[in-house]
């Protein structure tokens, strides 16, 4: 008997003891921590600020969003670490240790010579690709001055169809893609229009990357002109349904870029790009 209750004792002990370390673990992780650090950082530090930024304990399963500012002269390239997204603010679920690096890019300005007509364009590179600055004006093929007036190519560029468009770019450049339109317009973020567009009179833009859309206009089909400094239109290189191409809009009076396929017929601006 007596070695029963001795027994009974270290079984009684042993569920003490269990119970204390489980207490002492805390909940949570596997590994029994109860909070893990986050380590928020930009690269490079110049580019831009994140918040919140530094070490940062948080409890198991916190979910925490952080968010990226671009500062003046570089735009925000996307996320590295606890998250890839390009997004300029994400949501990190605190489940481990972890790092979160905002990614900016600077923002070069230069100069391009068409050695076709010697005319000169001002460049801006935005992420991953360099664009022009300024609406083509190459005279070639289908396409047109707005209202067949010459001050309004020297002005907002040339209209062109879009099988014109697709090889009217200098030799070294391309008509961007839908694709490439999608990079532009997330790396630009939020009214992504507004930040794009020139400061021109009426335009409402405020060109904060030296990117300087201008209101062009369109010609349609008919011969008929329109919306001239108060909408831009550029063609891209990709085909939409019923046989159309999709093309990217801005409004005077809205902050956003819009996108939609139309006859391949009309003319519209162009935009070119550099890989």
């Amino acid at each position: 008997m007596g070695r029963l209750r001795c027994s009974a004792k270290r079984q009684v002990f042993s569920f003490v003891r269990s119970a204390l370390l489980f207490v002492g673990c805390g909940g949570g992780g596997g590994d029994g921590a109860t909070t893990f650090t986050l380590k928020i950082d930009a690269n490079p530090k110049a580019g831009g600020t994140v918040s919140p930024a530094g070490n940062i304990k948080y409890g198991v399963g916190t979910k925490t969003e952080v968010t990226a500012t671009a500062a003046d002269g570089y735009v925000f390239a996307g996320w590295s670490g606890a998250s890839t997204d390009k997004a300029k603010s994400v949501t990190i679920t605190m489940n481990s240790n972890q790092t979160l690096t905002a990614n900016f890019e600077k923002i070069v300005r230069g100069t391009l010579t068409d050695s076709r007509d010697g005319k000169k364009y001002r460049t801006v590179k935005i992420g991953k690709l360099t664009w022009m600055a300024q609406n083509l004006n190459f005279k070639t093929g289908n396409s047109w001055c707005y209202g067949d007036d010459e001050s309004n190519c020297q002005k907002y560029g040339r209209l062109y169809d879009w099988n014109t468009a697709k090889s009217a770019c200098p030799s070294g450049w391309r008509l961007p893609a839908r694709e490439d339109w999608n990079d532009l317009v997330e790396a630009a973020g939020d009214n992504a229009g507004t930040k794009l567009k020139s400061k021109s009179p009426n335009w409402n833009g405020t060109d904060d990357y030296g990117f300087s859309a201008l209101p062009g206009g369109y010609r349609s089909t008919d011969g008929s002109f329109g919306s001239a400094g108060d909408l831009g239109f550029w063609w891209s290189a990709t085909e939409g349904g019923s046989g159309g191409a999709y093309y990217r809009n801005v409004y005077s009076d809205d902050g956003d870029v819009y996108e939609y396929y139309g006859d391949k017929g009309s003319g519209l601006s162009v935009l070119c790009v550099q890989d």
